[in-house]
């Protein structure tokens, strides 16, 4: 359950990912498109302004030429009436720059040409735009709670498991100094986590101490005690949580006759509760068997199944053996 709410949350986190990188697009194209709008309207409404003040200019000088023009008619015709001759033209008097203001006017219409057309679409894609922001922007929220929503899964979790492990490990822990002390006939033997802070994801030191010899850890003891620590461990596991069956493939084969006697006993105590099948050479461990399995070969090449039931064969030995140990 914690590695599919970890895998869910790693794909709501790469969603979340993906969301905030579209946003981001979303928002620059947005911001772009908004930077864009509003430069090519202060150029236009520059433009339009400029072209506003020289059409005025020009108008005013259009009056002004007419006035000037209908007051030298005037005076023209005052000056022949008065004199019987044209009035004679006045060398190196200014005359109105018309040329150069239509000129200007010229050259403002170009520049509003070369900006091209307005784009009247430009409204339409930034809500376009803008509806899609706000739409990638709900979306990241929702990936955002729903992230938050299972770290607070993953903290249960992890939490309770942690809890119970630290429950089942004490009582593993108890159990493991019991059959320790009973399997060495003394002696004393523990599990130690490596980080208590993360007991989850903590390592297991286990450390013994068999009669007469000093606390070690696991690694450092002879290969008979190393199994019959081993031993120990198992069945302490099997007594904090007894399985209806269990499978031993040659455990006992370390041991000595006298380990493999209190091996014996503990694991007809442990039937009681537990169907074991035990794979073994050992003549002391194939004696408490209530069934023998052997493979003959009767013929060169042929194998054969064997089974005894020894309960059968031997009841009163089975019987005094299971009462008297």
């Amino acid at each position: 359950m914690l590695e599919r709410a970890q895998t869910e949350l790693q794909s709501a986190l790469e969603q979340r990912a993906a969301a905030e990188e579209g946003v981001l697009e979303e928002q620059d194209r947005l911001d772009m498109h908004r930077q864009e709008i509003r430069l090519l309207e202060e150029n236009i409404a520059g433009h339009r302004e400029h072209r506003d003040a020289v059409r005025g200019e020009i108008e005013e000088l259009r009056v002004q030429q007419a006035s000037l023009k209908q007051d030298a008619e005037h005076l023209a015709l005052t000056f022949r009436d008065d004199f019987q001759a044209e009035l004679p033209e006045v060398p190196g008097e200014p005359r109105p720059d018309l040329a150069d203001l239509e000129g200007e006017l010229a050259r403002t219409k170009a520049a509003l040409e070369r900006l091209g057309p307005v784009n009247i679409l430009a409204v339409q894609e930034h809500d376009e735009q803008e509806t899609r922001y706000e739409f990638l922007t709900t979306q990241r929220a929702d990936v955002a709670s729903l992230v938050e929503s299972l770290k607070s899964t993953i903290k249960e979790i992890n939490e309770a498991s942690g809890e119970r492990f630290v429950t089942t490990f004490q009582e593993v822990n108890k159990n493991f100094g019991e059959i320790f002390a009973r399997l060495f006939r003394g002696g004393e033997a523990e599990m130690r986590l490596l980080d208590e802070e993360d007991v989850l994801e903590s390592g297991i030191e286990i450390l013994a101490r068999p009669p007469g010899k000093r606390l070690q850890n696991l690694m450092l003891m002879s290969g008979g005690e190393k199994a019959l620590t081993a031993i120990a461990l198992l069945f302490a596991l099997f007594r904090t949580k007894p399985s209806p069956l269990c499978i031993l493939d040659e455990v006992d084969a370390p041991l000595d006759d006298v380990n493999t006697t209190r091996f014996v006993d503990l694991l007809m105590e442990m039937a009681t509760d537990t169907q074991f099948i035990v794979i073994t050479h050992n003549k002391l461990t194939m004696e408490v068997a209530s069934r023998l399995y052997g493979v003959t070969m009767e013929e060169k090449g042929v194998s054969k199944l064997v089974s005894v039931e020894l309960e059968e064969v031997q009841p009163e030995k089975r019987l005094a053996t299971a009462s008297g140990g």
